[in-house]
C-alpha cells in the first residue's frame, strides 16, 4: 500500500474500532442488566421476530449500498434515486410486516407478538432514511463522524432500554432501545452529512446500480436467512425460553467477534475497491489483512470457548447456565466466520458480487441440509450442523479468492495455522486450571491471565511476523504520543 492508502486504511481502523468496540461496550452493559431484569422467555419474543426485521432491512437496502460504495464516482442522481426507492420500500415492507403480524404471532403460538412486531417494525422506515448519508460517509472513509454517531445513538437508546426494565416493561425496554437507537442515528446522520435529494428518480441509474447491487440484494437475502435460520427453527420447534438461551449465547460470540471483524471489513471494502485494478496490491493487502485479523480472532475465540463457565456465571448468574454449550459450539464457527468474511469482501472489492452470491447461497444450503441432519439430537446436534456449513463455507470461498487474487486455501491455512496452533496450546493448558480452581471469579483471572502470557511469550519466541507487526504499531503510537508530551 502506498503511504497516503496505508494512513487512510489506518485511520479508518482505528476510529472503526473505537465505534464498534464503543458500541459493543454499551451493548455488552445493556446486555448484561436486561438479562439480570429479564427473563429467557423475554429475549427469546425478540429473537423469533429477528428474521422477519432482518429480511425487511435487507431488502430494503437492496445491495444499492454496496454498489455506491463499489462504483468509483456515483452521481448525485444516483443517490436521489436509491434514497427514493428505498424510501418506498421501508413504507411498503412495514406495511406487509403490519398486516401479516398476527399470522406470524399465530405461527409461534404468542398473541403479544403481533403488537411487538408493529412497534418494532418502525424501524425499518427510520433505517431507510439514513442508508443513503451512511455511504456517502463510508465512501469518504469518514469513519470519525460515523463513530461519533453511532456512538451517541446507542448510548442514548441504552439507557432509554434499562430504564424502561427497571420500570417493570418488560419485553417492551427491548422494542424501546431498538427504536430510540434507530431515530437518535437518523437524526444524527441527516445533520452530519448535508446531502440532500435532489431531483427525480432515474431508471437509468437504478438499473445501472443494479448490475452490482442486484446480486448483492440477493447476497444479503441469502446470508440473512442463513444467520436468522437457527431463530426460526428453534422458536418454532422447541420453546421462547430456549431460543431466549440460544440469543444470549450469540449475542455474547458475536459482540467481540462481530464488532472486530466489521472494524476490519467496514474499512477494507471501500479501500480495496479503490485499488481493484491493481490486482499484486490487492493480493498484498489481502495477506496482511487476513493474517493480522486471524491474530486477533484465534485466540479470542478459543479463550472464550475456555472461560465460557465462569464468565456466563459471573455476568448472568446461573439463570443462563443453558446457554453456556450453545455459546461454546457458536465460538467453534467464529473462529472460521471472520477469514469468510474477509474472503467475500475481497471478491466484492473486484466486483464480483455474483460469485459471492454463490459462496453465501452454498452455505445457505449445507445449512438447512446440515441443520435437518442434526434433528435427531435436538439443539446440539441442529447447532453442530450450523456450524459445519461455515466450515464448507471457508473452503469454498478461499478457493474463490485463490482463483481471483491467486491468494487460495493452502497459502491461507498457511499464513493463519501458526496462530491457531499457538492459540490452541495456550487455550489446552488455560482450560486445565478448571481442574484446580472452584472460584468462578479467580478461575476466570487465572485462565485469562494464562492464556495471554503463553499466547504472547510463544509469538515472541517463534517470532511470528504478525506479532513483530502489532508490536512496531504500538511503539509508533507510544514514540507519537512522547512526542506530543514533550512538544507541551
Amino acid at each position: 500500500m502506498n503511504e497516503s492508502l496505508k494512513q487512510k486504511t489506518i485511520s479508518g481502523m482505528i476510529w472503526n474500532a473505537i465505534e464498534k468496540f464503543g458500541s459493543s461496550f454499551f451493548l455488552f452493559i445493556s446486555n448484561l442488566i436486561l438479562a439480570r431484569l429479564l427473563s429467557p422467555n423475554d429475549f427469546g419474543c425478540i429473537g423469533m421476530l429477528m428474521i422477519f426485521i432482518s429480511l425487511s432491512n435487507a431488502i430494503i437496502d437492496g445491495g444499492f449500498g454496496n454498489a455506491l460504495i463499489q462504483k468509483k464516482e456515483p452521481t448525485q442522481e444516483d443517490y436521489s434515486t436509491i434514497f427514493y426507492w428505498n424510501i418506498f420500500l421501508s413504507i411498503t415492507m412495514y406495511g406487509l410486516l403490519y398486516i401479516s403480524a398476527p399470522a406470524i404471532a399465530e405461527f409461534y403460538k404468542i398473541p403479544l407478538l403481533s403488537d411487538i412486531l408493529r412497534v418494532q417494525g418502525i424501524v425499518l422506515i427510520f433505517n431507510s432514511l439514513t442508508l443513503i448519508q451512511l455511504n456517502i460517509l463510508k465512501k469518504k472513509v469518514a469513519f470519525k463522524r460515523i463513530t461519533k454517531i453511532n456512538l451517541t445513538a446507542t448510548v442514548v437508546g441504552t439507557i432509554l432500554g434499562i430504564t424502561c426494565a427497571y420500570t417493570g416493561l418488560g419485553v417492551w425496554s427491548l422494542v424501546v432501545k431498538t427504536l430510540t437507537t434507530a431515530v437518535i442515528g437518523s437524526l444524527l446522520y441527516w445533520n452530519a452529512c448535508y446531502w440532500r435529494a435532489t431531483g427525480a428518480f432515474s431508471w437509468k441509474s437504478f438499473s445501472e446500480l443494479f448490475k452490482f447491487g442486484g446480486f448483492m440484494f440477493l447476497n444479503t437475502i441469502v446470508v440473512t436467512t442463513s444467520s436468522n435460520l437457527m431463530q426460526l427453527i428453534i422458536g418454532k420447534i422447541f420453546s421462547a425460553s430456549v431460543l431466549g438461551y440460544y440469543t444470549q449465547a450469540r449475542k455474547m460470540e458475536d459482540l467481540p467477534r462481530g464488532s472486530f471483524s466489521a472494524i476490519v471489513t467496514n474499512v477494507i471494502f471501500p479501500i480495496f475497491s479503490s485499488i481493484q485494478d491493481d490486482l499484486f496490491r490487492v493480493k498484498n493487502a489481502a495477506k496482511k489483512c487476513m493474517k493480522a485479523i486471524a491474530y486477533i480472532n484465534f485466540p479470542l475465540m478459543i479463550l472464550l470457548i475456555v472461560i465460557a463457565r465462569p464468565l456466563f456465571f459471573i455476568l448472568f448468574t446461573d439463570k443462563w447456565e443453558q446457554s453456556i454449550p450453545y455459546f461454546q459450539l457458536l465460538c467453534i464457527s467464529g473462529i472460521v466466520l471472520t477469514p469468510i468474511e474477509m474472503n467475500c469482501r475481497y471478491i466484492i472489492s473486484l466486483g464480483k458480487s455474483s460469485i459471492n452470491l454463490r459462496i453465501v447461497s452454498v452455505q445457505c444450503i449445507s445449512a438447512i441440509a446440515l441443520i435437518f441432519c442434526g434433528m435427531p439430537w435436538q439443539m446440539t446436534g441442529i447447532l453442530t450442523g450450523f456450524i459445519l456449513s461455515y466450515y464448507i463455507t471457508y473452503v469454498i470461498s478461499a478457493i474463490y479468492t485463490g482463483r481471483l487474487l491467486n491468494y487460495g486455501l493452502l497459502e491461507q491455512i498457511k499464513d493463519c495455522s501458526p496462530t491457531l496452533l499457538l492459540s490452541l496450546f495456550a487455550g489446552v493448558v488455560s482450560y486445565s486450571l478448571s481442574f484446580l480452581i472452584v472460584n468462578s471469579i479467580l478461575l476466570l483471572s487465572c485462565q485469562c491471565l494464562m492464556f495471554a502470557i503463553m499466547y504472547i511469550c510463544l509469538s515472541y519466541l517463534f517470532k511470528l511476523d504478525t506479532f513483530l507487526l502489532y508490536s512496531q504499531i504500538i511503539k509508533k503510537i507510544k514514540f507519537t504520543n512522547e512526542k506530543k508530551i514533550r512538544k507541551i
